[in-house]
């Protein structure tokens, strides 16, 4: 919470103080409920949300979406600048659906192409363009900005647990929650 008392709480430090408050009083007539726990997983969801509302608010002057960035960098950080619709939804988070309106939007800005693999012409292939990539190199100092102002309060050693906290999560839900398609 707050460190100093003197200064008013934040938007999210009083959406946090609501999230456990609600919390707290829902333990209080299911005691089985994990107060930690539930609170913990709670924060990740707002947090998710904000950050990506962020990232929405620094790409818009670019015509871009997170889910745009998104594709666009995983095309860029591939060798060959080159992946496949299918391997692209699980990456992004989005339903092969929406992967063709991303992958239609980008290429109809010119900053990637779609063609049909040579292997196998039901598969299609999506390539990152030169326009693409310099735009990619053009946005990633302004990114990496604001990635660093969210983390640079937190001691790297801080930020190293948390990462391998996450990891532990993920393979913990990897674990346990249903195999999704």
């Amino acid at each position: 919470m707050n460190a100093d008392p003197s200064l008013p709480a934040g938007r999210l430090e009083q959406r946090t103080a609501e999230i456990e408050a609600a919390v707290r009083r829902t333990a209080a007539r299911c005691s089985e409920l994990p107060i930690v726990e539930t609170v913990v997983l709670r924060l990740l969801v707002l947090l998710g949300r904000e950050v990506s509302a962020m990232l929405e608010q620094a790409l818009r002057p670019n015509h871009l979406n997170e889910t745009d960035w998104r594709t666009l960098m995983i095309l860029f950080s591939q060798p060959d600048g080159v992946a496949h619709p299918g391997e692209l939804c699980a990456s992004v988070a989005q339903s092969p659906a929406n992967m063709t309106r991303v992958a239609d939007s980008l290429c109809e800005r010119g900053l990637i192409t779609r063609v049909a693999s040579d292997q196998d012409r039901r598969r299609t292939i999506l390539h990152i363009t030169p326009a693409g990539e310099a735009l990619a190199l053009a946005l990633l100092p302004h990114m990496v900005a604001h990635i660093q102002a969210l983390f640079d309060p937190m001691p790297q050693t801080q930020r190293q647990q948390l990462l391998e906290q996450l990891r532990a999560l993920a393979l913990q839900l990897d674990r346990t929650a249903p195999t999704r398609r």
